[in-house]
């Protein structure tokens, strides 16, 4: 093979090599701003005093080109149904599970779950399964703090046994360090119109109760408990693109 053949070979590899190169791209940058929505099941020490329920939240995330992603978000809490409600004002009911309000008259009274958290986190997507790089399965973890209490709601205000300080003697109230970890999958698309994360989760939360006394028990109740939810959680991201994609070209 004479030397013009071999620089025609060569050349031929070269444009070819370039063509493929032109086609990979990094990671984009981003900055994901959404919301979430959860469906949570209640276990541990918590089973006591919730079941099942639901959070709504806000996110905040910074996407780097290594794929990870640093995030900050918050999440309120609600449920309707509490799995003891008699024992939760147990002192103050007749034997039927009626409190009497100032009327002599049965009152109306609602508990519900509530609580709120705030977490720091950072995830990992491995661009697995994926129509792009920024799309694939997602790990992460997230440290933070938790807040919740049981919301005593006497409809009518005429029951003066639960309002305003008395009220602060069944709700519960606990706060504590949490720690939360996540499986799921990541979809930023091409088109930047469809942005989701559906993920499983375990959260644990460490809490103890801040009220100096419950009544229901008559007594402190300052133990530290382990709070569990497991969690199926759907977050919807509008991602802020930085600098737009980039492309890498290689010579050879």
């Amino acid at each position: 093979m004479n030397m013009k053949k071999i620089y025609l070979l060569a050349c031929c590899i070269g444009i070819c090599t370039t063509i493929w190169a032109q086609g990979e791209s990094r990671p984009d940058r981003a900055w994901l701003i959404g919301a979430s929505l959860g469906a949570n099941n209640s276990q541990g020490d918590w089973s006591e005093q919730f079941g099942s329920n639901y959070t709504i939240g806000a996110h905040v995330g910074r996407k780097f080109r290594s794929n990870f992603t640093l995030s900050l978000e918050w999440e309120y809490l609600f449920g309707s149904d509490i799995p003891n409600r008699n024992g939760a004002l147990r002192n103050l009911l007749t034997d039927d599970g009626n409190l009497i309000n100032i009327n002599g008259s049965y009152a109306q009274v609602n508990i519900n779950q509530r609580g709120s958290f705030i977490n720091l986190g950072i995830e990992k997507t491995f661009p697995w399964l994926s129509p792009n790089l920024n799309s694939g399965i997602n790990l992460g973890i997230y440290g933070g703090y938790a807040w919740h209490w049981l919301n005593v709601d006497n409809v009518g205000n005429d029951s003066p046994q639960v309002l305003d300080e008395y009220e602060k003697g069944y709700d519960r109230f606990g706060q504590g360090f949490q720690l939360r970890q996540s499986i799921g999958y990541v979809y930023l698309s091409e088109s930047r119109l469809i942005n989701f994360k559906l993920s499983l989760e375990l959260t644990e939360i460490w809490s103890q109760d801040m009220r100096g006394y419950y009544y229901p028990i008559g007594q402190l109740n300052d133990d530290i408990q382990l709070n569990l939810l497991y969690s199926l959680k759907l977050k919807w991201y509008i991602p802020i693109y930085l600098g737009g994609k980039t492309e890498e070209y290689y010579y050879n």
